[in-house]
């Protein structure tokens, strides 16, 4: 009977420790240090307390009074579009842009924004610009200054890009408009 108990004690002991010892692993995910786990958790709870306070603040336009959230967008020149794409608006400010292109010339950028003072939304990113062969052609240096509209689903602003050839030396600009939608779940 003694040996049974011991037997069981040592199971539950063991599962007890494999169970601690997994949950602190899943805790130190890519080397996140408590310290920083922590702050990252504030951070997210301070966001979360911004939006709250916006969305009691603006009425019926609650739900959507953010930029955060993933849009599909257009970059139009003239009454032309010259690219269509998915874009993540994160809530620490940074922006990941899929565009529609053939991803052997690269279809991934990544970018940081700013609510300014008077509303807007202010997006930079960059692109390493390849062509389909493989070679280095430069950077792209990509602005946007976006708007949502009343009720937060819609966004339009103008966007400018600068051409870099591969030494960094300025080649050209576009500039157009942007539209986007929020995409929401079905």
């Amino acid at each position: 009977m003694k040996s049974t108990t011991a037997l069981r004690f040592t199971k539950f002991a063991a599962s007890l420790i494999l169970i601690v010892g997994l949950h602190a692993s899943a805790l130190a995910s890519c080397g996140d240090t408590l310290s920083a786990m922590a702050a990252g958790a504030a951070f997210v709870e301070n966001q979360s307390h911004q939006m709250q306070q916006e969305s009691q603040s603006s009425g019926d336009n609650a739900v959507h009074s953010s930029i955060v959230g993933l849009w599909h967008v257009r970059f139009i020149v003239g009454d032309q579009t010259i690219q269509e794409a998915y874009q993540i608006w994160n809530a620490g400010g940074t922006e990941v842009h899929n565009p529609n292109v053939d991803p052997r010339a690269g279809n991934v950028c990544l970018g940081v924004w700013t609510k300014t003072s008077n509303g807007a939304i202010k997006l930079t990113h960059r692109v390493w610009n390849y062509d389909t062969t493989g070679d280095f052609g430069g950077t792209i240096h990509l602005h946007e200054t976006v708007n949502l509209s009343q009720g937060g689903n819609k966004q339009t602003g103008s966007f400018k890009l600068d051409f870099y050839d591969p030494s960094g030396v300025f080649q050209m600009e576009v500039s157009g408009s942007v539209r986007g939608e929020r995409i929401s779940v079905e």
